[in-house]
């Protein structure tokens, strides 16, 4: 990509990657309405929050392409899908971590 971008973006990209957050984690649970999960992965973008976790239990998230608008490229989307009951264990695993 960065062939197709003036040097002067580039160096915007790097600088502002260093303001994006770690310390503000958003946690989605069992999300219904693609659109509205989505709208909060753009915000996030905006805000520099990198980190968003989606915890699947009775619905699978499908990024709606038309609200999140590429954002979904610039922050880390963790699922936690591995079995029918993830929200206790997304829990433990967010609080070990911090």
């Amino acid at each position: 990509m960065s062939q197709f971008t003036t040097d002067h973006k580039l160096r915007l990209f790097d600088e502002l990657i260093a303001y994006r957050t770690r310390y503000l984690t958003v946690v989605l649970e069992d999300i219904y309405q693609s659109q509205n999960a989505s709208a909060v992965i753009r915000t996030c973008d905006c805000l520099g929050i990198q980190n968003v976790h989606v915890i699947e239990n009775n619905n699978k998230f499908t990024v709606n392409p038309d609200v999140v608008l590429g954002s979904v490229k610039w922050i880390n989307l963790i699922r936690h899908n591995q079995s029918d009951s993830n929200t206790i264990p997304a829990i433990n695993k967010l609080r070990k971590n911090g």
